[in-house]
């Protein structure tokens, strides 16, 4: 497993922070009170605000009132602690990031803004200066070093482990049923009248009596269906069971390989389905499944080890909260 989709599998599980927060939205006023005091260095409210709303996408004074908002924005302020003192401990041990890498990442989070002024307008509004950005990317950097250094290089994983792991989680590596599938549909709108389901449902027979005699399906669908798939001759591609409307699902995965169903009724209109091919349900031996295996296993002890590794900094270090 690469070591940075571990370290992204870390920042999914911990909320670690990103750069910079969403373009859209309003940001919360400016205030420099001090939520939290991590070995002297202060958060302010700012900072967890501007968290929030990248993680949430909504920004905390819409829904301070709100009890679930506020258990978010304090298992945000310990992500924002654990953050700070992942830096302190790279800073401690003398880890170092190189100018030209910082202003190389700092160059890329400029190209997404589509103009010089949008990217100066979002800074702006998060309480962020071009130099302070910089701060931000070195911080991170040093953060996904020690990360780097304390917990990824010291995961392994033996080969007993590896085939325990498996046999524990047989069932989670076992090939699912799926259909391949092409399907034409003929839209009803949510509030169709009577008469116009009806008309929608005779146009989709007409065009069921074409394929059933064995006109091209593809042809068909690019002709006649109303969904998105349409310019791909109706093709779905591969799909397991959870994927599709019931309706849709349970016609798709009765048909054999070649049938055409009757009309299938969803939400979205009238469906008419043909499957192209079927991959049956089966379990996969440990050769087949190994890679994934290895990838869950090491994703699992390195986040055992995070989880180790963070609280013993948490218990050596000074942490004020004065979250309100």
């Amino acid at each position: 497993m690469k070591v940075w989709s571990v370290i992204a599998c870390l920042t999914l599980a911990f909320g670690i922070v990103g750069l910079i927060p969403p373009v859209w939205g309003a940001a919360p006023a400016s205030s420099t009170d001090v939520v939290a005091v991590v070995n002297g260095v202060s958060i302010t409210s700012q900072e967890l605000d501007n968290e929030f709303l990248s993680q949430t996408r909504v920004p905390f004074a819409m829904v301070q009132d709100n009890p679930q908002a506020q258990q978010i924005r304090k298992r945000i302020l310990d992500q924002l602690i654990d953050r700070q003192l992942l830096i302190q401990e790279a800073r401690r041990q003398k880890l170092a990031v190189d100018a030209k890498t910082v202003e190389e990442q700092f160059q890329h989070i400029r190209s997404r803004f589509p103009s010089e002024e949008a990217f100066q307008q979002v800074l702006e509004a998060r309480g962020l200066t071009e130099e302070k950005l910089k701060e931000n990317i070195q911080e991170e950097l040093l953060r996904q070093q020690i990360i780097q250094k304390e917990i990824l290089d010291k995961v392994s994983t033996s080969p007993d482990e590896l085939k325990t792991f498996f046999q524990q989680h047989k069932e989670q590596y076992a090939q699912k049923e799926e259909v391949r599938a092409r399907h034409i549909l003929i839209k009803v709108a949510p509030n169709a009248s009577a008469e116009e389901d009806q008309k929608a449902k005779e146009r989709a027979q007409e065009i069921l009596k074409r394929a059933q005699k064995g006109e091209d399906f593809a042809e068909l669908a690019k002709q006649y269906s109303e969904g998105p798939s349409k310019e791909r001759g109706g093709d779905l591609g591969y799909f397991t069971r959870g994927k599709m409307v019931k309706p849709f699902e349970d016609a798709a995965f009765k048909l054999g390989v070649g049938e055409i169903s009757d009309l299938v009724k969803s939400q979205f209109g009238y469906h008419i389905i043909k499957v192209e091919d079927k991959k049956e349900a089966k379990a996969l031996s440990y050769e087949e499944a190994k890679t994934r295996v290895k990838d869950d296993l090491t994703r699992e002890k390195a986040i055992a080890l995070y989880q180790s590794y963070i609280e013993k900094l948490r218990q050596k270090g000074e942490i004020t909260i004065n979250l309100k």
